[in-house]
This record gives C-alpha cells, structure tokens and sequence, in this order.
C-alpha cells in the first residue's frame, strides 16, 4: 500500500509549552508509523515564553521562512494531507491565516487543522470573516465535546474531530504503587502548581489560597514549576512571598522538564490548577497529574469538567476564588485515605481515556 504523504506545519519545542508538546508528541506518532511519510516545519520563532505574542524582527523573517518553506515542501514532497496547528487570537492568527491562504493555493490535496486553543465570543465578532476563510475546505480536530461550539459557525458538523489529548505512561505499575506507599507513609504535605508562570494561569491565586492556609496553621509546603512570563510577573511573586512570610512554605523551583518533572510530580500530593487563561482548552498538566495518581483542584472551564470528575478524581471550581482553592486543599490535607484514593481514580481515568496507545490509532486513522 502506497503511503500517504503529510506535510506537518505546526509550534515545536522549544520553548516547551501545551500546544508544542503535542505537536511534538504527534509528529512523533508520524514519524514512527510505517503507513505515513511526513516531513515537518516549525512554524514558531519564539525563543522563549517571555517572545509569546510579541513581535520582533526575527519573526518577521520566520515568516517569510515558513511561506518558502511551505511553498517548497508542497510543490517537491506533494502531500497527500497538510496538517496545521493555528494559534486562534493576535499575531498568531493574521500569520496563520496567511499559511493556509498560501496552503490552499498550491494544494489541491485534503487539510487539517488541529486547534488546540480557544476562539473566544469576542475573537469570533472581531475577526469572523478571517476564521471562516481559514475554516473553508477543511477538516478540524477539538479537543474536547465542550469545544465543538468554538468552531461551529466556521465548521460544517461532517468535518469537525474530537479527540482529546493524550500522553506516552511514563510510570510503571510497580512505580505506581510505590509512589502511593511513600505518599501513605509521609506525613508531608505538598501541593503543586505545574504550568508556565504566566498569571491567568493561576499561580497568583494558588499564593492566595496559601495565605488562608497559613492563616489556620494548616502545615504544607507549596511548590511552583514553571518559566517566568514576564519580569513583573517575578518580582510580583516574588514580593508577595516576603510580605506574608510565606518563605518557609513556597519554594519556585524554575522551569522542569523530563525526569526532573517526574520527580516532582511523584513527590507531590496535590495538583492545583486555577486557570483563568483565556484561550485554555484542555490543561495537559491535568493528565500528567493524574498519571502519578494525584487529585487535582481546578478550574471548571473548557473541557476541564470532562477530565476530572468531581470528588471523585479532584475538585472543580466553581468560583475559582483562593478561599475555594484552600477549602477544597483543606479537605484533602486532613483526610489522606480521600486523596490517595482520588489519586488512584485518576490514575485508572488516565490509563482509561488519556493513554497515548489508544490515542495513537486514532490520530493516524484521520490521515486514512
């Protein structure tokens, strides 16, 4: 059987954040099957998460980089599928909007768009018409149920996927059980905020939330994992520790990747994740947490209500205020029986639904 040639144009590590990652883990998936030949082009110029969103001179040549990078791959490779991961909102979008446009000229061939960000009501009144010619003649993938209403006006139902992310388990059941007998044995405490330091991604509230903490004199210690977004974002966090004294309960441990991670998540008991960040569809950090068997208090947006189940495998916010975030840690810090039984819901929830095994036959049979 002949294989079918994809033309994968999509953010790549580094830097390392949600939407890179996938894309990595999916070129990966490409790259290792026998059916499919693919040949890849980065699509990002950010050299790290504080260039995210913003313009300067060695994007702008980026740009130019990509066009003729794609104009080349189609006319000399003639893939069957081109596939895309378009930002959603700013630059990103005037950019990836001009790829298709030129994608759609020189290819006759069949179109996907992976959108792994959100189109907000706001974005879609202010740049509809930009959406629905980036939109027109192709097939889109979601990650979630909840999401299918940000592409509908675009989408036509019949062209529209859903297929939530997934990750490779890195954690043996033997690792697993181990895991869990340390966390049975400790009598530490720790709460974990794992994403890019970015604020509406939350960590301000999780410092809130640890003020309460410290208020009743309930012990924890709180680690932050993550790149700064900013300077001020910093000097904010870093201030806000020193005025309520809350030096010997958080410790920021920087940005962790691989193993380093890992080791982390492993020794950790809680996952906090109060996202407020606009364009957030699906929270990868989730899935990642539940793989080490650790409940998880977050948001109640996007597809975040179809990951965790309520008081089952975490928490979901409703309010996503800090008085709630330390309510729901309080209940968890005094019944250790409940958490690590949260955490073993999660964990059989992960190997159920966000291994990468199953997810693997599903993304490649859309190239079918």
């Amino acid at each position: 059987m002949k294989k079918k040639k994809i033309l994968f144009i999509t953010p790549l590590p580094p830097p390392d954040y949600g939407s890179a990652l996938s894309s990595q883990m999916c070129l990966s998936i490409l790259e290792n099957s026998k059916d499919v030949e693919v040949k890849s082009i980065k699509i990002n110029y950010s050299e790290n998460m504080k260039d995210i969103g913003k313009f300067n001179l060695s994007k702008l040549s980026g740009f130019f980089k990509v066009l003729k990078a794609i104009k080349k791959e189609i006319t000399s490779f003639k893939p069957d599928f081109v596939y895309l991961v378009p930002a959603t909102s700013g630059l990103g979008l005037m950019r990836d909007s001009l790829f298709v446009k030129k994608i759609k000229k020189l290819h006759s061939g069949k179109i996907i768009l992976h959108v792994r960000s959100r189109i907000t009501e706001k974005n879609k009144k202010k740049h509809f018409n930009i959406y629905k010619k980036m939109f027109e003649k192709t097939r889109v993938i979601v990650l979630g149920e909840s999401l299918i209403e940000d592409v509908a006006s675009f989408v036509k139902k019949e062209n529209l996927e859903v297929l939530p992310n997934a990750i490779k388990n890195e954690v043996s059941e033997k690792e697993f059980n181990q895991t869990i007998k340390e966390r049975n044995k400790s009598n530490s405490f720790n709460l974990l905020f794992l994403s890019n330091m970015n604020k509406e991604k939350g960590w301000f509230k999780v410092l809130e939330s640890c003020v309460i903490l410290k208020s009743k004199s309930i012990p924890f210690n709180c680690f932050f994992v993550g790149e700064w977004a900013t300077k001020k974002d910093k000097e904010l966090f870093e201030n806000f520790v020193k005025e309520h004294n809350l030096q010997e309960h958080i410790t920021y441990l920087g940005k962790k990747i691989g193993k380093e991670k890992n080791k982390i998540l492993a020794q950790s008991d809680i996952l906090l994740f109060p996202t407020d960040y606009k364009l957030e569809t699906f929270g990868r950090v989730i899935v990642e947490a539940m793989m080490f068997g650790m409940p998880v208090i977050a948001n109640s947006i996007a597809s975040i209500p179809s990951i965790i189940e309520n008081k089952k495998t975490g928490f979901l916010l409703k309010e996503n205020s800090p008085k709630e975030i330390a309510s729901n840690i309080e209940i968890l810090q005094r019944n250790k029986s409940l958490r690590l039984k949260m955490g073993v819901e999660g964990r059989k929830r992960f190997l159920k639904n966000y291994e990468l095994t199953d997810y693997k036959s599903k993304f490649i049979k859309l190239f079918k």
